[in-house]
């Protein structure tokens, strides 16, 4: 599923107020009846649209899906923005990381996969139309844009279980951060953004027996920060990923600032603070969660990994 949306995709959806035909639509947009048709048909498969038959009428309407409703809403409350600009093309991939959090320039290029140039351009539209703000060499969103975040939220988890689904029908949805997302299988795959990460990836340093695999789908690289976190977002309250993802650290050497930093942006950064301050203080943790340390430093023995 392409998630990208056109500005024809973007000027249809403004356009259904209620349902209309493949020529109303034609009519209102200027464009063909065959064009219009193959704008509609992508616009269901990405979940915005539905359509139906009356007689030999085909007429089309917006979808129930979350995503929809935000987007059509968005362009009900702002129309004096340029929603069919901002949102159309690779901007939509850039917003979509910073409805997560705050980034800097390279990880924002990193992480929506533009190039240079188009980041730059990007940036300063959103710049234009008050859509951005820098704080501390990071670009964040305005608070009073919330709704384009929850648009985007929404969209984001849309696209990562219709995404999965292609991708593997048995696969387990985690949780998605901007166009990428995590999952489980009771298996292995092989797909060009698939990678393994979390358990998966830690078991090839620290063996143990798993009884899924766990994937991350995005285009990049990913650090070993990453990898860990993932291994905290798949189940954050058990005891045996934490203990693991604690022997990781110690055995792969994290950067524990980074690691924090990047549990901040999936919104797990307080069972990572937890993990760290056991790692300083090796204290009895309040939280239940956790795990005990006596027993963290029996397996760290067990596996000759020195704290």
């Amino acid at each position: 599923m392409n998630y990208k949306l056109s500005a024809l995709e973007l000027r249809t959806i403004s356009l259904l107020d209620t349902a209309l035909s493949i020529s109303e639509l034609s009519e209102k947009t200027g464009v063909t009846k065959g064009y219009i048709s193959r704008t509609v048909a992508s616009l269901k498969d990405k979940g915005f649209v539905e359509t139906s038959k009356r007689g030999i009428t085909k007429k089309v309407a917006l979808s129930s899906n979350l995503h929809a409703a935000r987007l059509k809403s968005l362009f009900h409350n702002r129309s004096y923005m340029p929603l069919e600009e901002l949102l159309q093309g690779s901007a939509i991939q850039v917003l979509a990381v910073l409805a997560c959090s705050s980034a800097d320039f390279a990880r924002l290029r990193d992480e929506s996969g533009v190039s240079k140039a188009t980041l730059w351009r990007r940036v300063r539209k959103f710049k234009e139309h008050a859509m951005l703000q820098s704080r501390d060499d990071e670009y964040e969103l305005p608070q009073d844009l919330k709704d384009i975040r929850e648009f985007l939220e929404y969209y984001c988890s849309y696209f990562a279980v219709s995404t999965l689904k292609e991708i593997s029908p048995a696969g387990s949805f985690i949780a998605a951060k901007g166009f990428e997302f995590l999952f489980s299988l009771k298996g292995e795959i092989m797909h060009e953004n698939v990678r393994s990460t979390g358990l998966t990836l830690i078991s090839e340093e620290i063996p143990l027996m798993l009884t899924e695999n766990y994937y991350f789908y995005a285009s990049r690289t990913l650090s070993r920060e990453e990898i860990a976190v993932h291994a905290i977002v798949a189940d954050p309250r058990s005891k045996r990923n934490l203990t693991y993802v604690i022997m990781y650290i110690l055995k792969a050497r994290l950067d524990m600032s980074l690691f924090l930093k990047i549990a901040k942006r999936y919104k797990v950064e307080d069972i990572a603070g937890s993990v760290l301050k056991l790692l300083n203080t090796w204290e009895q943790p309040e939280e239940p969660y956790m795990p005990d340390p006596a027993y963290v430093r029996e397996k760290l023995k067990e596996y000759n990994i020195r704290w």
